[in-house]
């Protein structure tokens, strides 16, 4: 009987009810209970892919719920300075930055990845002048140059490292971090808009930068096999994808097997008449890119909205795919800042849609892609503005699920450069943003703080008793009583009675660094958020960690650095500073890199002359290298002022 009770209840509600009753402890206890709830209700969450490995899914229970309330809430479990670096990027649990003494010359510049969702005290540590010196051996003997990380999943690292030789020359860096070893090296054609994903066995690379006979930009995808070390010679041309802004107006993503590409815009050219916006989505199979198999969403399953809903703030906006913790769903999560209707106020609202494809291995012909059955109008837009609203067979806009709007607020307290990160957590309905309030008495000192907007039902208005004749007054009451709210949450949380206390104080310099303020740069994944803040020509940005997850440890913390808590959201911060290692140090635990590989674009070996290279040259790899080590992470050492 328990079993049904709880399979028709929420995740949060399971676990309220086991806190009602010792008696019911068992249901947030016992992993047999605990693994028909998570499979019913969050079967493709973290936490359950996690118990499917170690079996514990009592923990992963408590852990799914408590990460969920703690980001609806905005109370992170661990608040900690984790490093000091020029550039910086957080995607897969992984932090890598560029840290580089700045007193000294290029040599002494370092690519460092932490792992965050499982921080062992230890990081990757790679000497940037080494690995360039063994991936491009010609340009060993170069000064200027720049490195930046571009990806990292599934252990392969990807970086953008530009030379100014006697041609200027941009090198995409394949590494495999778990392994330290140097998949490869390839001279790009352009970097315009470049981006990369990849899983375990394949890797995607793509840039902005190929016109089309319309005159318009289209972006071009290239493949590299990462088991065989195979770059295709084949190009991937997406001459339907319209949009360069990735995150904003496009995305890739790499989900089950699938390489996904999404447009929230559908032309060149906007129609000004009656406009009626699609998604544009794509996806094919990673080891097979044929443009015959790939599968893209019908315009009957990919609506968006109509232009007269009112016009759009694209500054606010972001889009994004992600799966459904419970069905798995494939869904895009788009934010938009709207003046809906005519209003005068704006509001920002997040939406989903789910993204349907036909059966998997058939592709979608232009015919298909473009047939809309019940819509047997011209393809004009006077022609279906001026028979719309008389033709029967006009395809209306399909109506929104009410569950797959969430619909915000206008965010007039924080304008567009005070808000540095805008993400919304569908697991959670919960909107969060970091923000810059600062205080009335320091109107001009940074203090950040999140800011979280939980989707609440409303309660529902007694409806008085009226006459048939006010039925319809009271319909409309009912319905708007049924509207839901947001719960807005800050946190840090304001002092009370306006006296702060010694934590608040120490959270305060955490999140906002002494001497390290403004040029904030954010990023977010399901369970932390890392943020870098100050930065300027003779010091480096200092990088902040926030994390929702209860299990989170920093394994290696010096004694009493860390106020840690099961059940308590805390705040941990760093002593102590060890400075990396020069460039001639050999150092200890060295893993030596590189190994041969297959390719059918003329391998290069290492120590050819290399004077002439065509672009997307793929040089292949041999030999014993010294560039890569693991030492203890830089948040057990940072210096001493920053605590």
């Amino acid at each position: 009987m328990m079993a049904n009770v709880a399979t028709s209840l929420s995740l949060e509600d399971v676990f309220d009810l086991s806190l009602c009753c010792r008696h019911f402890q068992y249901l947030i206890t016992e992993d047999s209970f605990a693994k028909r709830i998570i499979h019913a209700k969050a079967q493709f969450s973290l936490e359950a892919q996690q118990a499917e490995i170690d079996g514990r899914y009592a923990r992963a229970l408590r852990r799914l719920v408590k990460r969920r309330r703690a980001i609806a809430e905005a109370r992170p479990y661990v608040v900690a300075m984790v490093g000091l670096a020029d550039t910086h990027v957080f995607s897969d649990g992984k932090l890598c930055y560029v840290h580089q003494d700045l007193h000294e010359d290029m040599a002494q510049q370092w690519l460092r990845i932490l792992d965050l969702h499982n921080p062992s005290g230890q990081e990757t540590v790679i000497n940037i002048p080494r690995l360039t010196a063994e991936a491009i051996p010609r340009s060993e003997t170069r000064q200027n140059y720049s490195f930046s990380v571009i990806h990292n999943a599934e252990g392969i690292t990807s970086c953008l490292c530009s030379f100014t030789l006697p041609e200027p020359e941009d090198w995409l860096l394949i590494i495999d971090t778990e392994k330290h070893e140097l998949v490869g090296a390839i001279l790009l054609e352009s970097t315009i808009r470049l981006f990369v994903r990849n899983s375990e066995s394949y890797l995607y690379y793509g840039t902005h930068s190929e016109y089309g006979a319309d005159g318009f930009r289209k972006w071009v995808l290239r493949f590299f096999d990462l088991t065989k070390r195979h770059l295709s010679r084949r190009k991937i041309h997406l001459s339907n994808l319209v949009g360069y802004e990735i995150g904003s107006t496009v995305c890739f993503d790499i989900i089950d097997g699938y390489l996904y590409g999404l447009s929230n815009q559908t032309a060149f050219e906007v129609e000004e008449i009656d406009w009626t916006s699609y998604y544009y989505c794509f996806r094919f199979r990673l080891e097979d890119p044929d443009p015959h198999k790939t599968q893209i969403m019908k315009k009957r399953d990919s609506w968006r909205r109509q232009h007269a809903e009112g016009p759009i703030d694209d500054r606010w906006g972001f889009l994004k795919l992600e799966k459904d913790e419970r069905t798995g769903q494939v869904r895009i999560i788009e934010s938009r800042k709207e003046w809906l209707t005519g209003q005068s106020g704006n509001r920002r609202s997040y939406y989903a849609t789910n993204v349907v494809f036909k059966n998997e291995g058939e592709g979608t012909t232009d015919e298909e892609l473009d047939d809309n059955t019940e819509n047997n109008l011209p393809d004009d837009p006077l022609t279906m503005l001026l028979e719309s609203s008389s033709n029967p067979n006009y395809l209306r806009p399909p109506s929104r699920p009410p569950r797959s709007v969430h619909s915000g607020d206008d965010g007039t307290l924080f304008g567009l450069s005070k808000t540095h990160l805008r993400s919304y957590y569908d697991s959670s309905e919960t909107f969060l943003d970091l923000v810059d309030d600062p205080t009335p008495l320091a109107p001009c000192t940074q203090r950040l703080r999140i800011r979280a907007g939980k989707r609440m039902a409303a309660r529902f208005m007694k409806l008085q008793e009226t006459s048939a004749s006010s039925s319809v007054q009271g319909h409309r009451e009912k319905e708007k009583a049924e509207e839901v709210r947001n719960l807005i949450t800050m946190w840090p949380g304001e002092p009370e009675n306006g006296c702060s206390d010694p934590t608040s104080e120490r959270l305060s310099r955490l999140m906002n660094p002494m001497g390290h303020q403004g040029n904030i740069l954010a990023a977010d994944d399901e369970r932390s958020m890392v943020y870098a803040t100050g930065g300027t020509a003779d010091t480096l940005k200092v990088l902040v960690w926030l994390s929702f997850d209860p299990a989170t440890k920093l394994t290696g913390k010096p004694s009493g650095g860390l106020l840690n808590s099961p059940a308590t959201p805390v705040v941990g911060c760093a002593n102590g500073y060890a400075r990396s290692p020069k460039h001639d140090d050999p150092g200890g635990g060295i893993i030596q890199g590189g190994s041969p590989g297959v390719t059918d674009n003329h391998p290069l070996q290492v120590g050819a002359s290399n004077k002439s290279l065509s672009a997307n040259t793929f040089i292949l790899i041999e030999g014993a290298s010294g560039w890569a080590r693991t030492e203890k992470a830089m948040y057990t050492h940072l210096p001493g002022q920053y605590v």
